[in-house]
């Protein structure tokens, strides 16, 4: 690098998956969905409702302690360092898939 040349800060959370400027920085763990098992999927979609585990675990049929196991899974597999973070990824991926079932028509 020449001394001219200016150095952009890299943010903290930049990750290597591509993403829109000015876009939240959770947006690359929309392509990693496909990573969670059927039952963290159900717990995922179930987090855009803003639910607490007592409430999931009534929904799911499963302890409490089970649905912290299924969270941490999906923050894991979504490398999110927040439930807020999985929360918003996921109540993003619930809208974008039913305007997508929306506009399939008859």
């Amino acid at each position: 690098m020449s001394p001219t040349t200016p150095r952009t800060p890299t943010a903290p959370h930049a990750t290597a998956g591509a993403r829109a400027p000015g876009a939240p920085h959770w947006t690359p763990a929309l392509e990693r969905v496909s990573r969670l098992t059927p039952r963290e999927q159900e717990t995922f979609l179930l987090l855009a409702e803003g639910l607490s585990n007592e409430t999931m675990a009534q929904r799911l049929h499963v302890t409490e302690r089970t649905v912290r196991a299924h969270v941490a899974a999906v923050m894991e597999k979504l490398e999110l360092s927040s439930r807020l973070t999985v929360c918003l990824a996921s109540y993003v991926f619930s809208t974008e898939r039913a305007d997508a079932g929306n506009r399939l028509g008859p």
